[in-house]
């Protein structure tokens, strides 16, 4: 949970949330940790179901599902306790990423989640930032799950362990 200027943002991958009982499970700890700005990778759901979302508070949503079944997904929720007017909204066929410009009581703020599913190639990741670069009006408040391996001999879950044939 990252607090900035007083707005308290939480990033997430919830891998899934087409159980109902996981769903109200993720937006109680949502309301619990007070958060005002939720950002949510991995839904799993249509743009239908990611209405589901509006509930506990969270009077602002704004998604991007995949359209071809039920894989990745991103969605940002906004707080009824912060004073948010959307001016613009960019999001991608695929799930993968939502950007929204508006205002927080009148200042000029960029929202952005990402998610990247492994593998994902470099323009995918050069798309992104230039979306960042000639979108952003404002802060940028960018979450998400890059899936970035810095040192991919290391950071692998296949990899073998030291000592081990």
């Amino acid at each position: 949970m990252l607090s900035a200027k007083g707005i308290n943002v939480i990033s997430f991958n919830v891998n899934g949330l087409t159980n109902p009982i996981k769903r109200s499970r993720i937006l109680t700890k949502m309301k619990k940790d007070r958060a005002q700005i939720v950002y949510l990778q991995e839904t799993h759901l249509n743009n239908n179901e990611h209405e589901k979302l509006r509930r506990m508070g969270f009077t602002n949503m704004f998604s991007s599902a995949y359209e071809s079944g039920r894989r990745r997904g991103v969605v940002i929720l906004i707080s009824r306790a912060l004073n948010f007017e959307k001016s613009f909204e960019l999001k991608d066929k695929d799930g993968r990423f939502i950007l929204v410009r508006g205002t927080v009581d009148g200042n000029q703020v960029t929202l952005m989640n990402v998610y990247a599913p492994p593998g994902s190639d470099l323009s995918f990741f050069k798309n992104i930032v230039n979306i960042m670069v000639t979108e952003t009006q404002g802060p940028l408040i960018c979450g998400g799950d890059l899936n970035v391996r810095l040192q991919p001999d290391l950071d692998s879950s296949n990899r073998k362990k030291p000592g081990v044939p």
